[in-house]
């Protein structure tokens, strides 16, 4: 028996192999059907043959035959539509009983998707007034305005806002805000404009390559850091770290559930890819030093 790949997910593959067995058992049902329709057919048509030949005439017994042969056909086909729907039937039963035991790990999941979508607009939004408000009082309105307007967002369950890209969210709520204009001046590019994915799903062919589609856009996102560094000499030991560092299974997870940009972004964090510690090219220092984002 062969070892799964890394990162196989074995969830993932069973429900695949799940609904691929229901949608066989349905193909399988529909052409059993189109067979019952036509043996039926032609058991009629040779009854009705049987009646109009006279009888003890060899034209009576062919007609008989014919109408005893096309109906065991349409027994045994009949027997086959109801067979495949019976397995389709318990395919999908045992499919909704394992989705009704992991709703509480997707919900949990969920709400914790969601809470750090929150966290990441209202902590985001409130350092941006703190940076750019020195008015005290409009300060601290604006600050009760953005914790009013984000419980106002995030307090309808049935609205997904964490499957919205969060840096649209954070714009809206500034807009909302009377500082549409301050947000375009102070946001960084590490709010990307599409939301964070949802794991890798079908087949494991499938998920294989989303996720090389990912690590290969994320690698060259921090490849791009590493030509802003001062000395070439240290992208080789970067590039190294890299490779270990995408091997290790909080990476993995990380790819599976966050955007390409914050996954760079914490990457070049854990590699100690900083100013202080490697400079960068003069261009590079314009940028503020964005915040882990959780």
């Amino acid at each position: 028996m062969k070892t799964p790949p890394e990162g196989f997910d074995i969830q993932a593959h069973c429900r695949s192999l799940a609904l691929q067995q229901m949608e066989m058992l349905t193909e399988i049902a529909e052409i059993s059907l189109q067979l019952v329709r036509g043996e039926g057919a032609r058991a009629l048509d040779a009854q009705a043959q049987v009646r109009a030949a006279a009888p003890g005439t060899d034209e009576a017994a062919a007609a008989r035959a014919e109408a005893r042969e096309a109906g065991l056909a349409f027994t045994r086909f009949s027997r086959t539509v109801h067979q495949s729907l019976a397995q389709r039937a318990r395919a999908a039963d045992k499919l909704c009983a394992q989705d009704r035991a992991e709703t509480p790990d997707r919900l949990a999941a969920r709400k914790a998707r969601r809470d750090r979508h929150r966290d990441e607009v209202q902590d985001t939004l409130q350092d941006m007034i703190c940076e750019e408000i020195e008015d005290e009082g409009r300060f601290n309105a604006l600050k009760d305005d953005l914790e009013e307007r984000v419980d106002g967002l995030y307090e309808d369950q049935d609205v997904q806002v964490e499957d919205r890209p969060v840096g649209s969210v954070m714009a809206g709520v500034a807009c909302g805000l009377g500082l549409s204009e301050t947000w375009q001046r102070w946001r960084g590019e590490e709010w990307p404009a599409t939301p964070r994915p949802r794991r890798p799903a079908g087949s494991p062919a499938e998920i294989q390559a989303i996720r090389a589609k990912r690590r290969k856009a994320v690698t060259a996102a921090v490849e791009r850091d590493f030509a802003e560094c001062a000395d070439p000499a240290w992208i080789p030991g970067l590039r190294a770290g890299l490779a270990v560092r995408l091997q290790e299974a909080d990476a993995v997870e990380m790819l599976d559930t966050e955007t390409i940009a914050t996954a760079a972004h914490r990457l070049c964090r854990s590699l100690g890819l900083s100013p202080m510690v490697y400079g960068f090219k003069p261009k590079a220092l314009d940028a503020p030093d964005a915040p882990d984002t959780g």
